[in-house]
């Protein structure tokens, strides 16, 4: 009975009569105990990671469409000129002649401005000058369109072991041709007068034969992995060893880097060893001018501390209770070597290497010579010139203890073989590839990028080194200048500042006064004296 009462009470009462349920909620309408809905206006609050990637997204669509969109600078679309007909410039510059007559006194303004530029057109001039290997150059020329300013718009760019090797060719047939012919001379320079106005191309050049190109005969077979393209004007331009028609970056194979050092061995040096540049390095000549000493050899500068006078200084040799008093002069190598040691007061020193490992490389020039081969040069060490003589024990002895030398000879099993037997000990590039091994720069690597070509240091390693026995006094005067401005140069080299450097001949061709056209580059030449001469004329008579 209690067990009933405690569940009759538990249960709700029933309504009373007359009183219905209450009606449903509204379809979507929040159940019973739910949150009540926000005000009109509310914002949820986002969440931070979501609004970082949101942002990024953003940048990173503008920075594509910054991209790849239409390039603008300044407010017009950057748009791309068609290259002019060589005809259109030759017609130019042909109407002009002699730019002294009254019709042309309103070019005579453009004339004059275009004379600051006239430098820089010598200058691009000089730098894309034909090679000896080739016979014409076709260049890019930017052009005023009244005909007062010729600019070449070419940087020529060369692969460094080519052009080493292409010049060390023309080293050796210029020599060879220069010994053969008996009436050699020289040009003379200027070879125009100063009144006499330059040739016309089209009435004395057009129509003449260009002369043979300078040009080794290579074998087919030695050379056969430059032969194809060795004095082309831009070698290896639609191969794999090229990046492309930009022509940044080049690689070669071991064969062709091979055949191009073997080229190159009338400029290269035969150093190979280090220590051959003990004292005659940058920091031996860099601690020689901070001394105010010249090395043998080397080159001598102005005192760089005007301060030391050896009648002022406070304490002399004879006065001083620290001091070291060396009663004979000390050499010059033995303060340059040792700066802190030598010298009273080392100020701006360097300390260069002693040492090098020793080298044991031969140089080899016959190439039928196996790759490791025992060279006649190396001396052999017999074991009698260095076995001790008042030897009682042998070294055998001490440590097996005494036995006797009549020993029967141990023979190996037949069965047993050496180790890497099966494997060939070189191939027929083995030789090649150490002798590139210890090339110079720049044989020493397979891959790099191009320089321009007034760029590479041809002949530069040659006054590096000491000047060869029995040259005269001014080959020495020579090596000793060429020196001197290299540690100058070296001494003075700055970082380059961060600028947002100008492209003088894009923003030139950006303007409607210029086109662009392709043409001899003795045309170009002789359109650049022209413009000079018909300027420094205006310049005399304005």
């Amino acid at each position: 009975r209690q067990t009933h009462l405690i569940t009759t009470m538990s249960a709700p009462p029933p309504p009373p009569p007359g009183w219905d349920a209450p009606p449903p909620p509204p379809p979507g309408a929040a159940p019973p105990g739910a949150l009540a809905p926000p005000p009109p206006g509310y914002k949820p609050q986002a969440d931070p990671q979501i609004a970082k990637f949101a942002d990024k997204k953003q940048k990173w669509l503008r920075m594509q469409r910054q991209r790849f969109g239409e390039k603008r600078r300044g407010g017009f679309v950057e748009t791309q000129k068609a290259d002019m007909p060589p005809e259109h410039l030759r017609k130019i510059v042909k109407d002009i002649g002699d730019v002294s007559q009254k019709k042309f006194s309103s070019d005579k303004r453009s004339y004059l401005g275009a004379l600051k530029f006239m430098p820089h057109a010598v200058l691009k001039l000089l730098e894309n000058m034909p090679m000896p290997w080739e016979s014409v150059r076709e260049v890019k020329v930017l052009y005023h369109v009244n005909g007062c300013l010729t600019l070449v718009n070419e940087i020529p760019r060369v692969i460094e072991p080519v052009f080493h090797a292409q010049w060390a060719s023309m080293w050796v047939a210029m020599r060879r041709e220069k010994s053969d012919r008996r009436h050699f001379k020289r040009m003379r320079f200027p070879p125009f007068d100063d009144e006499e106005p330059p040739l016309s191309w089209s009435e004395n050049i057009e129509d003449v034969e260009p002369l043979e190109p300078i040009q080794l005969e290579l074998d087919e077979d030695d050379d056969a992995a430059i032969y194809e393209w060795f004095y082309d004007a831009r070698p290896l331009l639609d191969t794999s060893h090229v990046n492309g028609p930009g022509y940044k970056k080049w690689n070669l194979s071991l064969p062709q880097m091979a055949a191009l050092h073997r080229m190159s061995t009338p400029l290269l040096s035969d150093l190979v060893d280090k220590n051959y540049f003990h004292l005659f390095d940058l920091p031996s000549f860099q601690t020689a001018k901070a001394l105010n000493v010249a090395i043998p050899g080397g080159p001598r500068f102005e005192p760089l501390y005007k301060d030391i006078d050896p009648n002022d200084e406070d304490f002399g040799e004879f006065n001083a209770i620290d001091r070291i008093i060396f009663r004979a002069p000390i050499k010059t190598e033995y303060r340059v070597d040792f700066p802190f040691l030598y010298n009273s007061l080392p100020r701006s020193v360097k300390l260069s290497t002693y040492s090098h490992p020793q080298t044991v490389y031969q140089r080899t020039t016959d190439p039928s010579l196996p790759a490791f081969y025992f060279d006649p040069v190396i001396n052999p060490i017999s074991s009698r010139a260095v076995a001790p003589k008042n030897l009682t024990v042998s070294h055998e002895d001490e440590i097996f203890g005494p036995g006797n030398n009549e020993d029967d000879e141990f023979e190996m099993p037949g069965e047993i073989e050496p180790f890497l037997s099966d494997e060939d000990l070189y191939n027929d590039e083995t030789a090649a590839a150490i002798q590139l091994w210890w090339a110079p720069y720049p044989f020493d690597r397979r891959s790099g990028r191009m320089v321009r070509a007034e760029d590479v240091p041809l002949v530069k390693q040659w006054y590096l080194e000491h000047v060869p026995g029995g040259q005269p006094v001014k080959v020495r005067v020579s090596y000793q200048k060429l020196l001197k401005s290299y540690v100058l140069n070296e001494l003075h080299k700055k970082p380059p500042k961060a600028q947002n450097r100008q492209n003088l001949m894009s923003t030139l061709k950006q303007t409607k006064f210029f086109q662009q056209t392709t043409i001899d580059w003795v045309e170009a030449g002789l359109q650049v004296c022209r413009q000079g001469f018909n300027m420094l004329n205006l310049l005399i008579h304005r």
